[in-house]
């Protein structure tokens, strides 16, 4: 019986991985994956340097502006991550400048700035992007506020009073709250995408498959061959281990394609992709480090990876029943609607967690299967519940999965050479009175 199984499981696995289909899909993954990785690179090389320093020639009339200007865009583009950009203050007249510019169709910049209108004139060979333009003008309207104010009566430090800001301190009177909650909440908006979406086209990848391997077999009647040899139990079994190998194979390489985009970033910019973000985000993550909020989450994973596991064996369970129930890939289709509104539930639930916190409802979800798998995970790295709900999640994932296999099977068994064409639900429901064999 274990050969059979062992055969099965590796036929299967054989067909899928020897297939055209895969070896293209994941040959483009492998190209893809890097070069979305290093977009900036790929950009840079097809459409030239954009690292090259832009030059901003300065003609100030007035001769009060460029200082100030100078220091002001320096600080304003250090702090947004801008391209490089030198200021230079122009011993050049306009039509030089322009000459020279137009000879070298450079990507320079002359700026204009007139004393007697207190307006400015941008000069460019080619287009300036919008960022660059709006930083230019923030910079020059509060040069010019600086140099109104100095020639005016007004006091500086009552004009400062007017124009701060109002600060807001937060003061928290319970003693139950957790302080790193908000960093908690600004991750997990960058992190929760990163988890679901994969999770979320690896189950309709598994559920699919069962589903249309076999309806194959149905339709092509090799299904009755096949039951000759060994019993419906190994037949459903296999099919179930196969999928979700496949879907954790390709899991794994999707990762290593991912390995590979960053080394090659790595070796390309020097940096790594956490780095490229900026120190803001790199100075986020070192934070969340520092908290121990790592440390908590890694405690946790060995539970979180049960309950996925668990959860892929449920879904295959329940997608390999409906699928024996049909005789068509449209009717298969039509049981599978409610599996994707079950993903579909878990997914939209998920993404609303951090809105919603502690959330009686939305707990009580995350510990329901078919859903726990979604929902769990996020709500455990939000803190917004710990490692009881998720072990009441695996134990409710463990009894649909008894059930699902005790009158599971009986309906797989009648199911899968059932062509007649009775309606769907009438035929799962009188194959569950089918009494064990």
């Amino acid at each position: 019986m274990k050969n059979k199984l062992k055969l099965l499981i590796k036929d299967g696995l054989r067909k899928k991985i020897n297939t055209k289909t895969f070896k293209i899909i994941n040959l483009i993954l492998l190209i893809a994956i890097p070069l979305v990785i290093n977009i900036d690179s790929v950009i840079e090389m097809f459409g030239g340097d954009f690292n090259d320093p832009v030059t901003i020639y300065v003609i100030d009339e007035s001769g009060k502006y460029y200082d100030n200007f100078k220091e002001v865009y320096r600080k304003t583009t250090s702090v947004m991550g801008s391209k490089d950009v030198e200021i230079k203050n122009s011993e050049k007249d306009y039509e030089t400048l322009k000459s020279e510019m137009m000879e070298e169709k450079s990507n320079d910049i002359i700026l204009t700035i007139k004393d007697e209108t207190k307006t400015a004139d941008l000069t460019s060979f080619e287009y300036v992007d919008s960022i660059t333009v709006q930083l230019l003008t923030n910079a020059l309207n509060q040069v010019k506020s600086a140099i109104a104010l100095d020639e005016s009566d007004i006091d500086i430090n009552t004009l400062a009073n007017i124009n701060a800001p109002m600060e807001i301190s937060r003061t928290y009177l319970s003693d139950e709250l957790d302080e790193n909650y908000e960093l908690m909440s600004y991750l997990s908006n960058l992190l929760i995408p990163m988890f679901i979406m994969p999770f979320f086209f690896l189950l309709l990848m598994i559920t699919q498959m069962i589903g249309a391997e076999i309806n194959e077999e149905k339709t092509s009647k090799s299904m009755e061959i096949i039951i000759t040899s060994v019993s419906p139990r190994i037949h459903f079994v296999s099919k179930m281990i196969t999928a979700n190998v496949y879907g954790i194979l390709q899991s794994i390489l999707f990762i290593l394609y991912l390995g590979v985009g960053l080394f090659t970033r790595t070796l390309i910019t020097g940096n790594g992709l956490v780095e490229s973000f900026g120190e803001n985000v790199s100075g986020l993550l070192t934070t969340f480090v520092e908290s121990g909020m790592l440390t908590d989450i890694l405690k946790s994973i060995p539970w979180v990876i049960i309950l996925l596991l668990l959860s892929f064996i449920a879904y295959s369970l329940l997608a390999g029943i409906l699928a024996s129930m049909t005789t068509s890939a449209e009717d298969y289709q039509q049981l599978q609607t409610p599996l994707m509104f079950l993903i579909m539930i878990g997914y939209f639930v998920a993404i609303m967690a951090s809105t919603y916190e502690k959330s009686i409802f939305i707990i009580i979800l995350s510990c329901i299967p078919f859903l726990s798998c979604i929902i769990s995970p996020v709500l455990l790295l939000l803190g917004q519940i710990g490692i009881i709900e998720v072990l009441i999640a695996i134990g409710l994932l463990l009894v649909i999965i008894f059930i699902l296999l005790k009158y599971g099977l009986r309906i797989y068994k009648v199911g899968i050479l059932n062509y007649s064409g009775d309606k769907l639900w009438k035929k799962i429901f009188t194959s569950m009175k089918t009494k064990e064999q």
